[in-house]
């Protein structure tokens, strides 16, 4: 078994590297530049895990890659954020639908891939008023209010086209705030950033109250790696629920962490619901319970505090 990471040195592409490297299953990464940033501090051994730089928009990209190494399980996670979206959409949609569409036209031209998992996200739903009260399973009205989420449910559902038409098997996962150690583009990456500032002694306000789903970065990874090893059929899409937290109770935590922070929130929550129901993927994936949102804040704190001692920690 061979898994194609692509965006692989992106924040969650990276822990999804720590977790194959961990299991020791065999993995090829691709991303548009070799950056160990991330990875540098949470995989030892990435040396002989072999790298493509390479666009995935790239004609043929892509499909050399499964080629060449045999790839026959997908974990594409290479993509831009809300902010980017928001500033240019037809750039954006670019890397994230038509990127998209290269990485399934590679596995339909190949064959022999098993499964692909990809990143949706909670933004495929619209604000929580839209739901009523209680978890919302994923075959409710998505109506999302950017442009990011907009190019995940097309996603969504070219990922359905592709199981109809070519019974190419795909797993969409939508986390909603994921917060850890390499988190720093896009909004909800705030809960993140709060805490390099408190570490940092600097004031920072979170852009957003509210509910929210805390999702630990490890929790996610785990998920995506559990998905790529499924043999389940079809285009399944799962939300991942996580903690659903108030934002104030999530900067108190971290206020109780680090004492002294200087860390606020704004009141306005984000046009997103969180209170999400994952019984689909508990009851189909499995996996162990969430990270427990202290638990996993402290880890942070944990490493970037290691940085901060090695004069490398910034709020950038």
């Amino acid at each position: 078994m061979t898994i194609l990471v692509t965006g692989a040195t992106g924040f969650i592409g990276s822990w999804v590297v720590r977790v194959l490297k961990r299991r020791g299953i065999p993995a090829v990464l691709t991303d548009i530049r070799k950056d160990m940033t991330r990875l540098g501090v949470l995989v030892d051994d990435i040396a002989n895990t072999p790298f493509i730089e390479t666009d995935i928009t790239t004609p043929s990209a892509v499909e050399k890659i499964i080629r060449d190494y045999g790839v026959d399980r997908v974990i594409h996670l290479a993509a831009f954020q809300i902010p980017q979206c928001r500033a240019d959409p037809i750039a954006c949609a670019a890397v994230n639908v038509s990127g998209f569409l290269r990485v399934f036209e590679a596995v339909k031209k190949v064959g022999g891939v098993k499964q692909v998992v990809y990143a949706s996200s909670a933004a495929v739903y619209g604000p929580p008023e839209m739901y009523g009260g209680g978890p919302i399973p994923e075959n409710v009205v998505l109506k999302p209010s950017t442009h990011y989420g907009a190019f995940k449910v097309c996603n969504e559902l070219t990922a359905n086209a592709y199981w109809i038409e070519n019974g190419i098997s795909s797993i969409g996962l939508r986390p909603h705030t994921v917060y850890g150690f390499g988190r720093d583009v896009g909004v909800t990456a705030d809960i993140t950033r709060a805490v390099k500032a408190a570490l940092l002694g600097q004031p920072f306000k979170v852009r957003f109250g509210g509910r929210i789903a805390l999702q630990y970065a490890a929790d996610v990874a785990d998920a995506f790696v559990r998905c790529a090893l499924s043999d389940i059929q079809g285009a399944r899409v799962y939300n991942i629920r996580g903690e659903v937290e108030e934002v104030s109770e999530v900067v108190g935590m971290i206020q109780r962490l680090i004492p002294g922070s200087l860390i606020t929130y704004e009141e306005t929550p984000l046009p997103i619901a969180a209170d999400l129901d994952d019984t689909a993927y508990r009851r189909e994936i499995g996996g162990p319970p969430s990270t427990p949102p202290e638990e996993g804040i402290r880890e942070t704190i944990q490493i970037y505090s290691r940085l901060k001692e090695m004069g490398m920690l910034t709020l950038e």
